[in-house]
């Protein structure tokens, strides 16, 4: 979108360098997007043989015992293997009509019912949505210098925002980059957008109906239409952007954990941060569960911390009990639901990320189990 403009002054850098970063000082998402330029290691999920899994333990959200603890330290240093790249070329949707609900809500404006526990609720400053598709979703978080915002776009799958529709170039599962690496998404992506520009009009189909092979989809024709990356389009804003590849129905890379935390380390106190996915609600909600992770494990039990996400976040990503077995995706799930089990032991033994990454206290043979 050429002609956006703004009356947010630009941002100062985020904190000096990091002392636990083996780069140099810079900017801090310079410092971030530095790191992202290499070949991100196949992720995905395998059964686990009938090993006990987050969804099959009944009590308190799944408590890691000591040995489903070290079968998931074990499991998760290990570069898992990806699910197939659907075939086909990707299908260009639109996710939602422009003013339609996006799944918003922030920890500053939301009140936690008395019942769940409110230590460090006040001081999450984190909010969540669905894809990102116009400045004024942006410009309500109140970026400023001395209050900066980053947006945290958790999407492996290539997007843009076209006539202020949030778009997907999308696949079965939303899958249409599942394996590839960072920089192949990013080419993938950026040549695409250069192709719509190209183009004097633009079809775009309505997501459900894509998702559901109706034969008569409902399909919006757009003339010469504003298109922009969601990067160009935040940073027009004075907020600052980070992109993580995380595929969608399953969790996080380490590569992009470990670059979640540095960014966790280097939020100023009264920073925030916006994270969103597609539909706002899934990975969305993992990473918000994350933040509040990082930042109060040390004090919430694993309990009281997935309780009161649930009643933050729409959807039932964090919910245990669960069954997908008719998606047939159960194993996605099992495995993320291991894996936010296995990062509470993280957040706890590393406030905010530190001192170690989570790469770095994965691979350390001594990591210890703490009984929550």
């Amino acid at each position: 979108m050429s002609n956006h403009t703004s009356g947010a002054c630009t941002p100062r850098p985020l904190l000096e360098p990091l002392e636990h970063m083996h780069h140099e000082g810079g900017a801090f998402i310079h410092r971030i997007q530095s790191m992202q330029n290499h070949v991100i290691i196949s992720r995905g999920a395998t059964p686990l043989s009938g090993r006990v899994t987050a969804s099959d333990v009944k009590p308190a959200y799944a408590q890691l015992t000591p040995e489903a603890y070290r079968h998931a330290i074990t499991k998760f240093k290990q570069a898992l293997t990806t699910p197939e790249r659907p075939t086909g070329e990707p299908v260009f949707i639109y996710d939602r009509t422009p003013g339609e609900l996006e799944n918003f809500r922030s920890s500053d404006s939301f009140i936690l019912p008395n019942h769940l526990s409110q230590k460090g609720w006040d001081t999450l400053h984190i909010s969540g949505s669905a894809s990102i598709a116009s400045l004024e979703q942006v410009q309500r978080l109140h970026p400023t210098p001395e209050r900066p915002v980053v947006v945290l776009d958790v999407r492996e799958e290539s997007h843009a925002i076209v006539g202020g529709y949030p778009c997907t170039w999308r696949l079965g599962n939303n899958w249409a980059n599942v394996g590839k690496s960072r920089n192949a998404v990013i080419a993938d992506e950026q040549s695409r957008i250069a192709a719509l520009k190209q183009q004097p009009t633009v079809e775009i189909i309505h997501r459900k109906d894509a998702k559901h092979g109706q034969e008569n989809p409902r399909k919006v024709v757009l003339k010469n239409p504003d298109i922009s990356s969601e990067e160009d389009l935040v940073k027009s804003t004075g907020a600052e952007y980070l992109r993580l590849m995380v595929t969608d129905h399953m969790g996080p890379r380490s590569e992009d954990i470990d670059l979640f935390v540095a960014m966790e380390r280097a939020l100023p106190e009264h920073g925030r941060v916006h994270i969103h996915c597609g539909v706002g609600q899934g990975r969305t909600g993992i990473f918000i569960a994350m933040h509040d992770m990082l930042k109060n494990a040390h004090h919430v039990s694993f309990h009281d911390l997935i309780e009161r996400q649930l009643a933050f976040n729409p959807g039932r990503a964090l919910d245990f009990n669960k069954d997908v077995t008719h998606e047939g995706r159960a194993n996605l799930r099992n495995d993320r639901l291991e894996f936010i089990s296995l990062f509470y032991e993280y957040a706890k033994q590393n406030p905010k990320g530190a001192p170690r990454s989570w790469s770095e206290w994965l691979a350390d043979p001594n990591t210890p189990f703490q009984q929550r």
